[in-house]
């Protein structure tokens, strides 16, 4: 979407958000984990600074000081299993090699070559061999055929569940998402000399009560949260009214199309965009900027809740409109590539854009192939 600034406070909210889950993890009881894209992207001193916070090892076998050439983490951890008759797992970390690394403070090294040396080391001392793979479904295939002596492949990655295993050779592949909506469970057990295996999805429903502390320091967290997106309230007078911020220049914001194009504004009026930010409302998440991302018009800027910018308006597809129509600007036109930044997999898995655009399609407008 067109206008979209990186809130000034983006790695504080950022910083925020890993504490609130390094605490939550501790409280789980986790055994290890693994740092994905995300994670590098708060750079490298802060995820070593999250590290410390954790009562678990990261794991991140291919993730290189560029001095030494050692893991920045550990790249292994072995844990016995009681249940199974003492039985030892060995689980390592594997991040891919096509995420950006530009920095002198960390380098990824090659996530195969990396894989055959660890697991060298971990089949002379484990029964069970996992790898925490930070990679893309081909490099996952290409882990499976490539390194011999992986049992199961736990993707951190991808962002839709499986409900079943993929099996490439004799290795299991599981992905339980992205958005917590799933836990992915794995039962092992021994008979004689044959390991067998059992693979389930179980969904994170409402009927699971709330832990009275995690409760308390998710609300913490959102208060805490709605102070950093919005640091323009704070630095205003203090006889100003901190819910009176007015639009960015470049947005005309709300009713304005109305003027001109009132066919067209009673009709988005009936849409789902009118009432993107009122469900972020209801589902307590107003404050989170993930989420604002795609249910405001300026993608979580601290000016959009409180300026007519809430909601998906007209500017968040066709562009900033201050100016037209008398500067001749002409609105952007939209395709299926721009509804798919918010419409991804991970937001709307059963996204259809011939169905979906239907919906939207203004009262004179057709559909066009290619641009509309």
């Amino acid at each position: 979407m067109p206008g979209s600034p990186l809130n000034p406070n983006a790695k504080t909210i950022a910083n925020l958000k890993a504490a609130v889950y390094m605490k939550a993890y501790n409280m789980m009881g986790y055994d290890a984990f693994t740092p994905g894209e995300l994670d590098l992207s708060l750079g490298i001193d802060d995820l070593i600074k999250m590290s410390h916070q954790a009562d678990f090892p990261f794991l991140a076998a291919n993730l290189l000081n560029p001095q030494s050439n050692e893991p920045i983490f550990k790249p292994y951890v072995i844990k016995e299993v009681q249940e199974v008759a003492g039985m030892k797992v060995g689980i390592f970390g594997l991040i891919s090699g096509r995420f950006p690394a530009g920095t002198e403070k960390f380098k990824i090294a090659d996530p195969m070559e990396t894989a055959k040396k660890v697991v060298a080391v971990l089949k002379s001392q484990c029964r069970v061999i996992v790898a925490l793979a930070h990679l893309e479904a081909d490099e996952e295939r290409m882990l499976a055929v490539q390194v011999h002596g992986i049992d199961f492949i736990v993707n951190g990655h991808r962002t839709r569940a499986q409900a079943a295993p993929q099996f490439v050779n004799h290795t299991q592949i599981f992905v339980a998402g992205a958005r917590g909506e799933f836990l992915g469970q794995a039962d092992l057990f021994r008979q004689r000399t044959k390991l067998y295996s059992r693979y389930q999805l179980i969904p994170l429903k409402l009927d699971y009560s709330e832990k009275e502390e995690i409760k308390t320091m998710v609300t913490e967290f959102k208060s805490h949260l709605q102070t950093a997106l919005q640091p323009s309230m704070r630095t205003e007078p203090a006889n100003s009214s901190s819910m009176n911020v007015a639009p960015l220049p470049s947005f005309v914001a709300g009713k304005e199309c109305q003027t001109c194009h009132p066919r067209e504004y009673a009709h988005w009026a009936t849409t789902a965009h009118a009432q993107a930010y009122d469900t972020l409302i209801k589902k307590d998440k107003a404050f989170d900027p993930s989420c604002l991302a795609c249910h405001t018009t300026r993608q979580g800027s601290p000016e959009n809740t409180k300026s007519g910018l809430e909601n998906v308006h007209c500017e968040a597809c066709h562009g900033p409109m201050n100016g037209h129509p008398d500067s001749q600007k002409e609105l952007e036109k939209v395709d299926e590539d721009d509804c798919r930044q918010c419409h991804n997999p991970t937001n709307s898995p059963n996204f259809n854009y011939d169905r979906y655009v239907q919906k939207i399609l203004h009262p004179r407008m057709k559909v066009m192939s290619g641009k509309q």
